[in-house]
């Protein structure tokens, strides 16, 4: 078997116990493969109404702590990572963003924060694995 090594890891993030533990996973793989890890977190924002555009209220763009968390234990590792705000629809946004900078692995936690969930994975992560064209980690 030939191993591939990963060079850039996008870990999606949204403080809920399930990103942490695919942090987790995801600084224990970079170490193995001395890759970078990518952090995001996406702004879930419905599509607006043709005609209407409605004021943007209540989004910081600040960092939110957890970003800078995995950021501060990245670094504690010795790892090199980024992190990004995005905003959007998180299972679409995830998939564009993975596509279109060189993403070899993308490790998502299965279930996150969102309101609505499916039976046995998140929508998010269920989106994710079935439109990214690299491999998708999921963890419970």
């Amino acid at each position: 078997m030939i191993e591939q090594r990963m060079k850039k890891i996008l870990v999606p993030l949204d403080g809920s116990k399930n990103s942490i533990r695919s942090l987790n996973k995801a600084i224990y793989l970079a170490r193995e493969h001395e890759a970078t890890l990518v952090f995001v977190h996406v702004v879930h924002r419905l599509p607006k109404k043709e005609g209407k555009i409605a004021p943007e209220k209540g989004i910081s763009q600040d960092e939110p702590t957890f970003l800078l968390t995995a950021r501060m234990l990245a670094k504690k590792n010795g790892i090199a990572s980024s992190g990004r705000i995005l905003t959007g629809d998180p299972g679409h946004v995830i998939v564009d963003y993975s596509h279109t900078h060189n993403v070899d692995l993308i490790v998502i936690g299965s279930r996150g924060l969102g309101t609505f969930k499916k039976v046995f994975l998140g929508s998010v992560s269920s989106y994710v694995m079935q439109k990214a064209n690299m491999a998708v980690m999921v963890i419970k």
